[in-house]
């Protein structure tokens, strides 16, 4: 769907209010792809052995920059932690706020953006006998638990961010398999908005109406200069 005016981009958002999550792209050809895929193509290595390394590097030296780390069992949460300071993982970021989505495709897009609408439903169901720290770590560890399903979920105690921003992570068991085949081999139920950019002085405003704004999606300095790529005076 392509969204020539306000109106369309406001009967997306009404459309897909409940039970689905939003990602924002800056460009409306970028395919579904976690920062591991991109690390590890990049480098020219395979995803399992490059999350292996970063994960043992990663937690050996992150106690030399914070006055708190995650316990040794608690995977999903070291994962958001390295996500959260620029580290390659197998998280993809979503949110459960549409106009969110809509804030990161457009903060520094130029052209055309995009919001994709991921079916929640549609997503590998939390297996209640499963501790998800446990089959996460197996699974970097020795590739146990491999399944070609897409699962969702958040760490216990989440970050400012995370929080703020209503973020969810979906990621997969299986990372010998690119996330979009796996995503498009499960069919799951998902779509894009593509936004034009003639809409981007109308999507200024509404998000300011709305405070959706680095600003207040980034508490600190850092957010509040990222404020000034995107204000009018």
């Amino acid at each position: 769907m392509h969204a020539a005016t306000m109106t369309n981009v406001e009967r997306f958002q009404r459309r897909h209010k409940s039970g689905w999550l939003f990602r924002g792209h800056g460009c409306p050809k970028w395919k579904l792809e976690t920062s591991l895929e991109r690390a590890s193509r990049r480098c020219g290595v395979s995803e399992v052995h490059y999350e292996r390394a970063v994960w043992e590097e990663f937690r050996r030296h992150a106690h030399t920059y914070l006055s708190r780390v995650p316990l040794e069992t608690d995977t999903l949460e070291w994962l958001a932690l390295m996500q959260h300071y620029g580290a390659p993982t197998r998280l993809l970021d979503f949110t459960e706020s549409f106009w969110i989505a809509l804030y990161f495709a457009f903060e520094d897009a130029e052209e055309d953006c995009a919001v994709v609408a991921l079916d929640r439903s549609s997503l590998a169901k939390k297996n209640a006998a499963f501790n998800y720290n446990d089959v996460l770590r197996a699974n970097i560890d020795r590739g146990e638990y491999t399944d070609d399903f897409l699962y969702e979920d958040v760490p216990f105690y989440t970050n400012d961010r995370l929080a703020i921003q209503k973020g969810i992570f979906v990621f997969s068991l299986n990372l010998r398999r690119k996330f979009h085949d796996l995503l498009l081999q499960n069919q799951k139920v998902f779509t894009q908005l593509t936004v034009s950019a003639a809409l981007f002085p109308a999507i200024r405003t509404r998000l300011n109406d709305f405070n959706c704004n680095s600003r207040v999606l980034f508490p600190g300095i850092d957010g509040y200069g990222r404020y000034f790529r995107n204000h009018t005076f």
